[in-house]
């Protein structure tokens, strides 16, 4: 049996008429470039969040540095951030001119910890970007508390959490401004590259709504300030209108799949991601650790299993993060979860059979392991 990390193929066969009838349309059209379905899509994802705006952009980079640009962070600002998360979490920080300053994460979700937040800011703290890794919502009640308290703004990095909920409360809408990611094996994945701004302010709003069109206002060729192109394509924008409809329940199939791994595989010893109610993680990835991930890897391989290891290097260790003065065991935490991570695949479309096959795999491997241990006695 063979079982890829996504398959995208078989999401495609439940979307495939209503997107090429969609394209038809916008090629007789020819208004390719924010159109009536970005405008459409960014409407129903306000709608879902409750956010005062969606500003659709080009990518998931993008719109981090929107958000970060919308709130006025530039050089000599710092910003705190999570040192285990993709790479463009801490580059949007340094690329418009600050100083990305990494708070260890926790060791049970991996998220950002409140607690080194607070001990990372200093006077010259701007904001946070907080990361709902995994597609499991942050502590956002403390991380606001301490936001309010220091005078600093918050940005969520969304990216893997949109239809995530806590307290009723959507990912996007805790902090000032957020940011998210359309790529293709995002819960809500594109036919390409695409992201969106949300922001429950107005204000923020309407700079990112200027900035991702080279700063145009509401006049023609008048820059107001100096933005840069990131719009989104309508071909892309139909796509995710498409997709979105199915969301919440791909999201709910996701989470009924890792209840299932958690309970055919709690006896194991590994580390399995908790599930704390229904709505608050939608896992986007399915995250287990153990201190033999390399080995367990190559076996499930063996075995036909695509995994991912998220993320091998953090980000502090990262090369061309060097000039920032971390060396290796600043953030053991999350340099600790670098090396025990591994993804297993949860994505709506696999079936009993393929989780099953996935779970006595790992089981075969554990057996395997413990009979070495018991042969070496």
């Amino acid at each position: 049996m063979n079982i890829p990390p996504i398959n995208l193929k078989a999401q495609f066969k439940g979307v495939r008429k209503d997107i090429f009838k969609g394209i038809r349309e916008i090629l007789d059209e020819q208004r390719l470039i924010l159109g009536r379905y970005c405008q459409e899509l960014e409407g129903q994802v306000s709608s879902m969040t409750g956010a005062a705006q969606a500003i659709s952009c080009a990518n998931g980079t993008d719109a981090l540095i929107l958000s970060l640009m919308a709130l006025g962070v530039g050089q000599g600002d710092e910003v705190v951030t999570t040192p285990y998360s993709f790479f463009s979490t801490a580059s949007s920080i340094a690329l418009v001119g600050a100083r990305p300053v990494f708070a260890d994460i926790q060791d049970g979700d991996m998220n950002i910890d409140p607690a080194k937040i607070e001990k990372a800011i200093t006077p010259k703290t701007k904001a946070i970007i907080v990361v709902h890794l995994f597609g499991k919502i942050c502590d956002m009640k403390r991380i606001l508390a301490i936001a309010e308290k220091r005078g600093v703004s918050v940005v969520e990095d969304m990216a893997q959490a949109l239809g995530a909920k806590r307290g009723g409360t959507a990912a996007g809408t805790f902090g000032d401004i957020a940011a998210t990611s359309f790529y293709p094996t995002k819960n809500l994945g594109g036919i390409g590259e695409g992201g969106m701004v949300i922001t429950r302010r107005p204000d923020l709003g309407e700079r990112a709504h200027k900035l991702r069109v080279h700063g145009m206002g509401e006049k023609p060729y008048i820059h107001e300030v100096i933005g840069f192109n990131s719009r989104l394509d309508e071909i892309k924008a139909l796509a995710l209108c498409v997709k979105l409809k199915k969301l919440a329940s791909w999201n709910k199939t996701r989470l009924e799949t890792a209840g299932y791994y958690n309970m055919h595989m709690r006896d194991l010893p590994l580390v399995l991601p908790t599930i704390d109610d229904e709505t608050s993680h939608i896992f986007h990835h399915y995250v287990i650790r153990t201190v033999r991930r390399d080995a367990l890897q190559l076996h499930l391989k063996e075995k036909g299993i695509m995994t991912g290891i998220y993320y091998p290097l953090p980000l502090h260790l990262q090369p061309c993060f060097s000039y920032l003065g971390y060396k290796e065991g600043d953030l053991p935490i999350a340099e600790e979860a670098a090396r025990t991570s591994l993804a297993i695949p949860v994505f709506p479309e696999l079936k009993k059979r393929e989780k099953d096959y996935i779970i006595k795999s790992i089981r075969s491997f554990f057996e395997k392991q413990d009979e070495g241990s018991e042969n070496d006695q």
